[in-house]
This record gives C-alpha cells, sequence and structure tokens, in this order.
C-alpha cells in the first residue's frame, strides 16, 4: 500500500458509507460523461474515495469534502452480459434498475465489476472542492499528495476472502 497519494475515485456517498461498514465491496463503473472515449478505466490501482451527491439533484456542492476511506482495487471484470451483474446482488449499493440503467448507458452495453479492499483512515483528509472536482468524471487529482493513514480494513481477511471468491465465482464462472 502507497503511503501518500494525490488522487481519488468520486463515488456516491451512501456508497462509500457502505464500503466503510464493509456492507459491500463491489462498485459498477461505467464512466461519466466527460470520461475518455472508452468509458472507465483504472487510471489508479489504489486511491482515496472521494464522496459525491446525485449531481441530477442541483445541490450545490459542498466547499470541502471529507476524506475517510481508502482502497485499492482488488480485483476488476469486464461484464457485458446484463444477467451476469444480478449474481452479484448483496456485493454492491445499486439497485437493479440502476445496475440495467449504468449496464445499458451509452453506445456500448457492459459495465466494469470492481471489487475494492477498502480501508477507514484513522484521521479524514479534508480537500477543498475545486472546481476541477465537479462534473461527471471519475477521477480527481487532489494537487498533492495526502498521507494514507489505515486504521483498519472494512472487512477482516477471512471475510474479505469469501466476498473474493464469491465475486469471482459470479463473474468467473
Amino acid at each position: 500500500m502507497l503511503t501518500r497519494n494525490r488522487f481519488a475515485l468520486k463515488e456516491w456517498a451512501g456508497a462509500c458509507e457502505r464500503l466503510a461498514r464493509g456492507e459491500h465491496s463491489v462498485l459498477l463503473r461505467k464512466g461519466g460523461i466527460r470520461e475518455r472515449r472508452g468509458g472507465f478505466e483504472i487510471d489508479h490501482p489504489e486511491f482515496f474515495l472521494f464522496p459525491t451527491g446525485f449531481h441530477e439533484k442541483g445541490e450545490a456542492p459542498p466547499d470541502r469534502v471529507e476524506l475517510s476511506l481508502y482502497a485499492e482495487v482488488a480485483a476488476r471484470r469486464e461484464v457485458a452480459e446484463l444477467e451476469r451483474l444480478r449474481r452479484l446482488d448483496g456485493l454492491h449499493a445499486l439497485a437493479w434498475e440502476a445496475v440495467e440503467k449504468r449496464f445499458h448507458y451509452g453506445k456500448q452495453f457492459g459495465v466494469q465489476a470492481l471489487l475494492l479492499r477498502a480501508w477507514r483512515l484513522e484521521r479524514a483528509e479534508v480537500v477543498e472542492n475545486a472546481r476541477t472536482h465537479e462534473g461527471c468524471v471519475s477521477w480527481v487529482d487532489l494537487g498533492e499528495e495526502r498521507p494514507v493513514r489505515p486504521a483498519a480494513p472494512a472487512l477482516g481477511e477471512a471475510d474479505f476472502a469469501r466476498v473474493r471468491a464469491g465475486f469471482e465465482a459470479a463473474l468467473d464462472g
């Protein structure tokens, strides 16, 4: 694990909270409107999680954002069959309607399923919410490296091993 990092992945605040509590470990990503032509890419295998609100609600973004969770990508799968995603129910935070919408968004159907190993940080990093952080993008450059001080994993070793086995069985089988 890195000791310092300057990158964060934007994710809904509710999903970040569930990751922190160990309630789920999978993100289903498609890519935002301002993503590269190919959609979402894993630019950074480790990152802070940058909690966001749902931008279509028209809420003003906060002046500061608290980064209290750090993650690494433990596994990644491209999923091009919608029914295969049903096997991941309970491992991610999305309702089935949202999974379908994300799967069908854009010209190319499918999503990337990311299995994350998440850690709660011993002390949250508070960052100014710059205009460059706004909009429909996945990655945020924090501008400077921040210390990575994990306090505890969201899931212990044995529980995470079970989740990983379920993730792999669901998508590889």
